[in-house]
């Protein structure tokens, strides 16, 4: 996994909590599914030269599905 990716991610999302979802993702990827997704689909455009614009890239069914797993790591 794309630790950089990873990161923007998470501070465009969760700015606050960017320690702790890393270390929380890395050690509990089966919690994060749509997150782990969409930072191997980031990736993959960079590698390939695409730029990518956060804001513009993911819809608002995949935000909400991130910020869910977000939460519910941050509450266990």
């Amino acid at each position: 996994m794309n630790k950089s990716v990873l990161r923007k991610l998470a501070e465009w999302i969760c700015d606050g909590y960017v320690d702790a979802l890393i270390t929380g993702i890395e050690e509990n990827e089966y919690y994060f599914p749509y997150t782990i997704a969409l930072v191997h689909f980031i990736d993959e455009l960079q590698r390939k030269s695409i730029k990518v614009n956060y804001s513009e890239l993911v819809n608002d069914s995949i935000i909400d599905n991130v910020l869910k797993e977000t939460n519910d790591y941050l509450t266990r």
